[in-house]
């Protein structure tokens, strides 16, 4: 047999189990016109077309193409022989009954398809038709796709007689997906599995008109040619038209295979730090581009223009911090000339160009591999989408297969930093679709990582002719040693003219500055030279050396009092931030600049914990930041929920800018803008919602070495200051300021605050803090308020819906207590139980100790001693069961996962994922002994038995307690368990293993009893 045959023979099976499923399932409708359902006997005789089709398929001739297989092919081939056989089978079974049910259908009228299924089958038929429909599905996907797979090698598939026929795309996509370079024996089941249905889904089945068992399939492409030499009758106008319509739905699904990949490599701050950066003063950089005036690079290297326009490899520009390397980087990458060298170096192959600037400050994906792998390749794939097959063909084929199957259980693959890579190298090597590719890469010495991690990325580059690199950061050692050989270029040697001219035209721009140059005309200039001359190339000094001198000059200063403050300024730019801090702050001041500099490294940690669950993270905005900064205590309390005014918020806005101004002496700044401001004008909103950040990453550096960020917070030691409260009070001011007037959803921006407002709890409660109890508590009253004037868009509880990626089960009933055991709010808890009656814990659906100790509770963190100790002393019930079938109990759920902890999932050598047992860390050991005891000691039945539903040992038995205690405490650390073990026994519990059956039998007799009597 062809090989591509065999395979489009296996993607036939997938479909034709599929459609079976589908047939036998509980769809009341298989297709719809434009108008709804389509009418019952049209759509019998749709089912029916295309089973024949599926039959058709199934049935074809096996014959060897060019190349007589191999012995291992045969016996695969003959596999794949029997099992279309057998399948062709139940596939005459079902067209048969549906044949029938199109005869009876014509005196009977049918509601819907089901219920005509429904007559022509029993249930117990269905059950045996679903039942070889799965035999059928496991054969293809366990032996016969990797089968065939691993037997069919490359040359095979291009020496196919269908080969020829794809168009380049198809060929390109097959060449990438069954090259088995992958190691990974799933990915070759997925991608084997993707080209089977693709090769499937494009073949054309040409039906005689009076023969209706002479049939020709044929690639869709090549219908016109084949029915031009076709000997029967065949109604050419409609096979075209079908043929047609196959290769647009098979276009149209890969443009969504691509899309789909593209918004999982994209994420939102992936271009926000480029426009952030500082754009170069007027005429700066120029130099860079002038063709003879170039620039002394390194020895070996040579000018940028030549590197552009025929160089190739690694161009790294290094600089000293605050040299103005982003600046000349965003320079690069926003002017025309650069691609217009590039376009030399191009030649007549398509360009493209791939740009990530790195932030220490900013999201997790700016400062990791992770992002820049991601940012890279969607910036090239969004080019060229026929690239995405063969860069990416494991996720490629998952998703494929996921869209063309959507029932399908496949989840999307993780984009890991090994997938990335390997992704990232492919794209380098790739010859398939002619590209050359210059990358710009900013501030490699920002990467939160290893630099050699980064070096190696790039260091092959060096050998390719299409892909090449500019690369800039700090002249760190790693990236020394590897680019040793690439052209270089210092920044700081080369930027004496652009400083002066930046410092003439900032100086010359102030009439103050204009008056001493008429009076002073030798000592005005000097005084420019001298500024130049310090400078040492470092921008960032300049820039804020310049504005001390403006300072000066407002006060009218003269050129004597000019030229002390320069001298009295330091030249070393951490010296000069030691000075802004101490010295430019006035004492008055300093410890409300304290508050500002906590508040603002509080919320970036806790929008990296956001990051970290995969939400999105929300920046401190100047607007936020003067919610946080109010001097009313009782602000957040006291506020009425409605929307601020304009006025409002222009004058909050203004005068923290104006505060920042004052108390920071310009280490942060406020840019960009980001986030919702309710009822606000455009300016408002520009200035409301632009972030707050440090003026350079050489500033967070600064501040936060632990001996510069102790003497920033000493000021509010004295203070019951704590920064996670002031910017919980903000988010529930923001809350109530929500504008839902009309709006029958909840803003994102509102739920963010929630996000926001429950991790900046957490970290209170992490300081045994208190504080935040009544601002839960009025959080709580604001989302319900808000809740209720959406309408009834939401069911049940806010807690249910503030996950950004789930909806919690109705049947749980959420309240915010769960939330706070989730979240681990012991205070909290404390707080709330101690006002209720005694049955505290008590509440409708999910109870509040099963939160806390379920393995599958989707909580966040982990699993709290203390939080479980605050239920337990509340007298919450550990042997509870809940639930319509009331199946387990939070005790037997706290066993299960103390039983779990010493499993690992592991990708084996096949690269499946497999449950491994090692040795748990010992901290988690004695949290879950305390857990163990005190459930223990709070009345948990001791002779309670779990199921284990984990790795090799899931069984249909039930485990005890004891058996717990021994396999994983006593089996790790036998000292530690000592005394839960002589508990036990003191209390009775029993070690006898209990089958899964015996259990439920009595369980379920038992609870009819109870209802019975």
């Amino acid at each position: 047999m062809d090989a591509l045959t065999a395979l489009s023979l296996a993607g036939t099976i997938v479909q034709f189990v599929d459609f079976g499923r589908k047939i036998l399932g509980d769809y009341q409708h298989f297709y719809d016109s434009a108008s709804g359902a389509l009418p019952v006997n049209e759509e019998l005789e749709l089912i029916t077309r295309e089973l024949f089709d599926v039959v058709i398929k199934l049935g074809r001739p096996l014959h060897h193409g060019n190349v007589a297989p191999s012995s291992e092919q045969l016996a695969e081939y003959q596999a794949l022989q029997k099992l279309c056989a057998s399948c062709r089978e139940v596939a005459d079974e079902l067209l048969a009954v549906l044949n029938g049910i199109k005869v009876k259908g014509r005196r009977q009228a049918w509601n819907s398809f089901r219920e005509a299924i429904k007559a022509a089958w029993t249930r117990k038929e269905v059950q045996a038709l679903s039942g070889r429909l799965d035999a059928f599905w496991k054969a293809i996907e366990t032996h016969i796709m990797l089968g065939l797979r691993t037997s069919t090698h490359l040359i095979a598939i291009q020496q196919s007689e269908r080969f020829d026929d794809l168009d380049n795309q198809t060929r390109n996509i097959l060449i990438a997906l069954l090259d088995g370079k992958d190691v990974y024996a799933q990915n070759l089941r997925d991608q084997t599995m993707a080209v089977a249905q693709m090769l499937n889904r494009t073949e054309a089945v040409l039906q005689d008109q009076h023969d209706k068992t002479r049939a020709l399939i044929v690639d869709a492409m090549n219908v016109s040619d084949v029915l031009a030499k076709a000997t029967g009758e065949y109604d050419i106008s409609t096979e075209r038209k079908k043929a047609i319509l196959l290769q647009k739905k098979d276009e149209d699904i890969k443009v969504i295979v691509g899309d789909r990949i593209l918004e999982r490599l994209w994420f939102q701050s992936m271009r926000s730090r480029q426009g952030e950066v500082v754009e170069a003063h007027r005429q700066t950089f120029a130099w860079l581009f002038r063709s003879g005036l170039q620039r002394p690079t390194e020895p070996g290297g040579s000018g940028f223009v030549h590197w552009l326009e025929s160089g190739s490899g690694i161009y790294w520009i290094n600089g000293k911090a605050g040299s103005g390397k982003s600046t000349l980087m965003r320079y690069i990458c926003e002017s025309e000339e650069t691609r217009k060298r590039l376009l030399t170096w191009a030649g007549m192959t398509p360009l493209t160009m791939g740009i990530f600037f790195f932030w220490n400050s900013g999201t997790i994906e700016q400062r990791s591999q992770i992002g820049l792998l991601r940012s890279l390749l969607h910036d090239v794939l969004s080019r060229h989408t026929e690239l995405i097959p063969i860069v990416m063909p494991s996720v490629w084929a998952r998703t494929y297969s996921h869209e063309i199957r959507p029932s399908s259980y496949d989840t999307p693959e993780v984009l890991t930093m090994e997938l990335l890579t390997k992704a990232f190298k492919a794209l380098v090597k790739q010859d398939l679709v002619p590209m050359k590719l210059c990358l710009f890469i900013d501030g490699l010495d920002e990467y939160e990582g290893d630099p050699a991690d980064l070096a190696d990325l790039f260091i092959d580059l060096g050998t390719s002719d299409r892909v090449k690199a500019c690369l800039s950061s700090r002249p760190m050692v790693a990236y020394e040693y590897a680019f040793k050989t690439s052209s270089i270029i210092r920044l700081q040697n080369l930027t004496f003219e652009d400083i002066r001219l930046y410092v003439d035209d900032k100086l010359h721009a102030n009439r103050r500055y204009q008056q001493l140059a008429l009076q002073e005309s030798e000592e005005a200039p000097a005084l420019v030279e001298e500024i130049v001359t310090k400078a040492d190339g470092v921008f960032l000094w300049v820039k804020l050396v310049v504005k001390s001198i403006l300072i000066g000059l407002g006060n009218r200063d003269e050129i004597v009092d000019l030229q002390r403050r320069l001298r009295e300024l330091p030249s070393d730019l951490e010296a000069l931030f030691r000075n802004m801090l101490i010295d430019r702050i006035d004492a008055f001041y300093q410890t409300k600049a304290s508050m500002v500099f906590q508040m603002v490294r509080a919320s970036r940690e806790c929008n990296d914990v956001l990051e970290r669950f995969g939400e999105m993270p929300v920046p401190l905005t100047l607007f936020a930041l003067s919610l946080a900064d109010d001097n009313d205590p009782h602000l957040a309390m006291t506020s009425p929920i409605r929307p601020f005014t304009e006025l409002e918020v222009s004058i909050r806005s203004n005068t923290m800018e104006d505060k920042l101004k004052s108390r920071c002496a310009g280490l942060l700044e406020v840019q960009g803008t980001s986030g919702e401001i309710p009822n606000a004008s455009r300016l408002d909103i520009a200035k409301a919602g632009g972030k707050l950040q440090y003026l350079h990453r050489t500033v967070k550096d600064y501040l936060e070495q632990p001996s510069v960020w102790s003497t920033i917070t000493i000021k509010t030691e004295s203070l019951a200051f704590d920064p996670n409260i002031s910017l919980l009070k903000s988010c529930l001011l923001q809350m109530k300021a929500a504008h839902l007037q009309g709006k029958k959803i909840i803003p994102e921006s509102i739920w963010r605050c929630v996000s926001l407002g429950l991790e900046y709890s957490r970290q209170v409660e992490l300081s045994h803090n208190p504080a935040y109890v009544p601002l839960l508590e009025q959080l709580d009253l604001v989302m319900t308020y808000l809740l209720e004037q959406t309408g009834h868009t939401y069911t049940g509880h806010w807690s249910r819906h503030y996950h950004p990626f789930e909806t919690r089960p109705f049947e749980w009933y959420d309240t915010t207590k769960a939330v706070a055991v989730e979240y681990g709010l012991c205070a909290y808890l404390e707080h709330c139980l101690s006002q209720s009656s005694n049955n505290a814990c008590e509440k409708k659906g999910r109870p509040l100790l099963d939160y806390a100790v379920s393995q599958n509770r989707k909580q966040r963190y982990p699993i709290s001693p203390e939080v479980i100790s605050v239920l337990l002393r509340h007298r919450a019930d550990p042997n509870l069961r809940w639930g319509i079938l009331e199946k387990s109990t939070p005790w037997e759920n706290a066993l299960m996962y103390a039983y779990s902890v010493q499993y690992k999932l592991e990708v084996t050598n096949l690269g499946t994922q497999e449950f491994v047992k090692r040795k748990p860390r010992q901290s988690v050991v004695y949290d879950l002994l305390r857990i163990l005891v005190a459930f223990i000691q709070h009345g948990a039945d001791v002779n309670a038995s779990f199921k284990i539903t984990i790795g090799r040992d899931a069984l249909n038995e039930r485990r005890p307690v004891l058996f717990v205690v021994n396999e994983v405490f006593a089996r790790w650390y036998p000292e530690e368990s000592a005394e839960i073990q002589h508990l036990l026994r003191r209390k009775g519990a029993s070690e006898e293993i209990v089958s899964d059956f015996r259990f439920y039998g009595l369980f379920a007799w038992n609870t009819v009893k109870s209802r019975i009597w």
